[in-house]
Formats: C-alpha cells, structure tokens, sequence
C-alpha cells in the first residue's frame, strides 16, 4: 500500500469514526433505556399497586371511630373497568364476522348476552318498514354495565357473629361462662367432636349445622328461594357514597349536635383538621364528604385474580401490630386498640362456581330426569318467565340442554367476572377465627393442636380464664372475584346491580412432593398418621420434629437428603445407617 493510499484509508477511517461514535451513543442509550424499563418493568414489587388498579377509599365503621382504608383492586393485573372492557372487545372480534365494528342481530343473537325474548309479531314488524336492528359499541357497553353491575360492591354478613358464640359454648365444658387452662388443653377433642365429616378438620358449618327438615317441609322450602346471609355493607362504606356523611353522624353524634368531636371520632386534633375547613375542631355534614382527605390508616393491594408466583393480597400501610406475623400469603391480620381486623382473598373460578349453582338448580327443575329442561319445568322459577328461557335455549327448540346452559353461564358470567366484592363480617369475639390461624375457614389438626395457646393469648383481663366477651372484636374484610348467579335467588342479594356473596372456594395450590400432595387428602397443608399410608417407622422418620404432623418441608428435606452427600463422620442411627441413609431408603418406598 503507497502512501497516499495509506493517507486516504486513515482519513476515511476517521469520518468512519466520527460518524458511527454518535450512532453507537445514540443505540447504546436506546439499548440501556430498553434495559432500564424492561428492569423498572420486572422490580415492580407485588407489595405495589398495579399502574391501572382502581383505587377505593373505604371507612371501617368500628365502634370507637371511623377507620379509613385505601385498596387498590385489580382483576387480573387491570382495573375492574380496564377487564370489563377487555372482555367486551374480546367478544366483539368473536361476534363481529363482518368487522364493521357493530353486531348485527344475526351475529349477535350468537351470544346468550344480546339473546332477547322470542317476539315474532315484532321481528316481522322491523322486516316490513326496513329496519335492522344493530348493537353497536356503546349499546354493547351498556349491556355489559347492566349485567356486570358496579365494579366493587360491598357486603356485610353478621351471621357469623351469632354462630362464634356456639365455639365459645363448646370450649366452654363446664358452662360456667369461662373457658379455663383445663378446657383449653382439652379443645383438641372438644372441637375433634364436631369433625362430623371425618376428615381431621372442623369447619363452621360444623359447629352449628342447619336444622334438619322433615321430609313433608322440603318439597315445598325447594320452590322457596333462600334468603342470603349477606346484605349491603353497613360497616363498609365507600367515601363515594352520598349517604356516608348521615350514616357517620348516626353512628357516632352522641350528643345530636350535628357534628363530630374528636372524644367521638376517636382522633386526634392534627387528624381532624385535615378536614375541618372551619376550624371550629368539629366536623359538620358537609366537612363529613371530604373524608378521604383524611390520613389512610390502612392500605391494601388487591388482585383477585391469582398471577403465578404472586400474593392476591398485600400490605402497604397500617397503624396497628402485624399478628399473622406475614407467615401465610394472602391475609394479614393487624391488633388495633379496640379492634383486630384481618383482610383476606379467597381465590375462585367464577364460571366453575357458576356452574355449580346452575347444576343444582337443573337437577332440582328436571323433575322427570330426561336430561333437559321444558318451559313446564321452570314454570316455577319467575327469572325463567322474563325471558330466561329464551336466552338460553340458543336453537329455539322449546328445551334447555346442558351444553346450552353451559354457553349461557359463561357469556353471562364474564361482566360479573370483571367485579371485585368486598364482605366485611362480623366474626364477635372471634374464637373461630382467631384458631383458623391460616384463615382457610376450618380447623385443622395442627391449628388444633395448638388451640390452648392461641386462647390463651386472646385473654386481656389478666384474670385466670377466658371470658366470652373478653376477646377484642373482630372484624374480616374478604375480597373476592364477582360470580354470577343465573337463577338470581339462593346467592344473589336484593340489589339486582350487585354480585352474589356466596361463592365456592379454589382449592389452595399442591405443595410438597407429589407423594405428599396426594396423601394429604383433606389438602390441610400436614399429613397426620390417619392420612399417612406406609409404616409406623417411615412416618417417625420423617416426623423431624416429632409433632405427629408431616409438613411439606419434612417432606421436602427427603429429597434433598436423597439428591445430596452426608460427612462419613456424622452420627449414625442404631442400625448402622446414617439418617440421611434412612430417610433415602423412606423416600423410595414413598415413591414405589
């Protein structure tokens, strides 16, 4: 290469350098930027409310003053209207077989949700003048809305209250008003007594079970709708609510002043005045609707929907004691001064649940068991009168089968699926609850096993014995996703806006080997003897801490004992082999 050769190809390197030095900057900023929002996007902690979580401001109506509660709800990582909308377009792309944006009544009458009544003299009224009637975005919308409801509805049920009181008068063997240090070690058999089931687990149901009715009675209760426990929230209260400022001067005026004090709020000067805008150390009416410029006391993050890896619930912020001590995902119990109060999800397959409920009221209207309802047949249901026999039979041939009832529940069910329903209860003293240390609503065997003292804990008296109203109250908030009740009587409350408060539970997710996850029948989280199924001595060895319970990580430490290496020098067992040996040669046996 000659010099001027050389000259050129060192200066054509140079304008080579200049220009591509910014065009690296340029993509290396893009790349790291990239990074950091992709790293910003993963960092986004469980325990942080979803950037399109809706966010309901609620008051807690406690006895001494009101508490205010934040939650942020989402359904599925969205907000409740961001999941309603999603549903809907999901629907429209499966209906619009044009693609003009709008359902024609021909593709819309695909769905059960825009399935009207049969009114022949009218369809051939709309032919005559030329009409063709069209749903568009909005009349879709509209639907939805009045079939879905509110996006967040609260419920109460007391009933819970009145049926703690049969857990105290169990425990309570002498009835002599006090559960004392005797009848709490013996609260394992006295509450084993009511396992009416079998299964190692008392649940609330057991405690007072309905009455039994006489056969004569039954037919006639099977055509009687059941009244629900649960009714509008009078404890929860959105700060929304026009009524709210009423409802707080019910509660707590009590001198009937028209205002509240601090001695009757139960806060402090500096609380009080974030909403006294007249300075007179008072809330009247008006300053009562700007509640929620209050301090948050308590703040939650909610997703009823499970994402894998993820709590439902979280806690952000609040004033009292953590009890639960964050041991179980998906509840929080928090020791306030005159109250404890647990939040709580309850994971649930809306359609699976719907199903159910559809399943038991086919079964109870079939009364000749042919395998499809008639219009004779649900004559005695008065939703089936208003068109809901049309809106489920989809060919028209006069008979409900159950792939048509199938389709029905779930078109109808996804409005309702994209709600979140928030039900306080009032557990009393809450002796159930407070044993339910876990607060899947039953007793387990280990839950027993430790009852004498976990009631000794709920004593404050410093008096020997526990009184029946000695323990704080207890409240429990539960959040759970919408399900939609297609016969509209036994689960749905008065409001026709507001989902169901009985829903079915999912089972909690397996844990453990595969083995364990199948022995542990009553999927209580322990494998007890009863449950255990090999010989006495395998179930000692893995028993580590000899509490007659085998837990997920006793189960666990097998197979790591199997897959890992033991010191020669470590101790071993009488029999010459070494622990690890023995719980290997357990775990084989386990697996064949």
């Amino acid at each position: 290469m000659n010099r001027a050769t050389h000259n050129l190809a060192r200066m054509m390197s140079e304008r080579l350098r200049r220009f591509a030095a910014p065009l690296l900057f340029r993509a290396a900023a893009l790349f790291c930027g990239s990074v950091a929002m992709t790293s910003a996007a993963l960092s986004l902690s469980a325990a942080e409310p979803t950037p399109t979580s809706e966010v309901r401001d609620v008051i807690l109506m406690l006895e001494n003053g009101p508490l205010h509660l934040r939650v942020h709800v989402a359904v599925g990582g969205m907000s409740p209207m961001d999941a309603r909308r999603a549903s809907m377009d999901r629907l429209l792309k499966t209906l619009d077989a044009d693609g003009d944006g709008k359902l024609s009544q021909k593709e819309a009458e695909r769905s059960p949700l825009f399935r009207e009544k049969q009114r022949p003299k009218a369809s051939a009224f709309l032919q005559e003048i030329g009409a063709s009637p069209t749903f568009s975005r909005r009349d879709m919308e509209q639907r939805f809305e009045r079939i879905g409801g509110e996006t967040v509805v609260y419920r109460q049920n007391a009933s819970t209250s009145d049926s703690d009181t049969a857990v105290f008068k169990l425990l309570d063997a002498n009835k002599d008003g006090v559960v004392d240090s005797t009848e709490m070690q013996d609260s394992v058999d006295l509450l084993l007594a009511k396992d009416s089931d079998d299964d190692e687990c008392v649940t609330f149901d057991e405690f007072a079970p309905p009455p039994t009715t006489p056969a004569d009675q039954l037919a006639v209760q099977m055509e009687q709708p059941r009244q629900s426990s649960a009714t509008v929230a009078e404890l929860l209260r959105d700060t929304n609510q026009t009524l709210l400022p009423q409802q707080l001067l019910l509660k707590y005026d009590k001198d009937r002043n028209r205002k509240l004090s601090i001695v009757e709020l139960g806060w402090s000067k500096e609380r009080l005045a974030t909403c006294d805008t007249d300075g007179d150390g008072q809330l009247n009416l008006k300053e009562l609707g700007g509640l929620q410029k209050s301090p948050v006391d308590i703040e939650l993050v909610v997703d009823v929907v499970r994402t894998a890896g993820q709590p439902m619930l979280r806690t952000m912020a609040s004033p009292g004691n953590r009890t639960d001590g964050e041991s179980y995902p998906d509840l929080t119990t928090i020791s306030l001064p005159t109250a404890i109060v647990t939040f709580s999800t309850r994971e649930v397959d809306p359609f699976e649940a719907s199903m159910i409920i559809a399943l038991r009221t086919f079964n109870e209207l079939d009364k000749d068991n042919n395998g499809y309802l008639d219009r004779d047949e649900t004559m005695s249901r008065e939703r089936f009168g208003r068109g809901l026999f049309d809106q489920i039979d989809a060919d028209g041939d006069g008979k409900i089968f159950g792939e048509e009832m199938k389709e029905f529940i779930r078109a109808r069910g996804e409005p309702v699926a994209t709600t979140c329903q928030i039900t306080v209860f009032d557990d009393g003293a809450g002796f159930f609850s407070t044993l339910d240390a876990n607060g899947d609503r039953r007793i387990s065997m280990r839950e027993m096993r430790y009852a004498d003292k976990t009631l000794t804990k709920m004593e404050r008296d410093e008096k020997p014995g526990l009184g029946e109203n000695e323990p704080a109250h207890r409240y429990r908030i539960e959040f759970v996703r919408g399900i939609f009740n297609p016969f509209g009587a036994a689960d749905r409350p008065a409001n026709p806006r507001m989902p169901q408060a009985v829903v079915a539970t999912v089972k909690p997710p397996p844990v453990g080997p595969i083995w364990f996850q199948r022995w542990d029948r009553n999927n209580d989280g322990d494998i007890t003897w009863r449950e255990f199924l090999g010989p006495r001595d395998a179930f000692e060895q893995l028993d580590a801490d000899r509490d007659e319970l085998i837990d997920p990580k006793e189960a666990e430490s097998v197979v790591t004992a199997k897959s890992g290496t033991r010191n020669p020098n470590s101790e071993t067992s009488t029999n010459g082999q070494s622990p690890n040996e023995s719980r290997v040669k357990t775990e084989s046996g386990l697996e064949r």
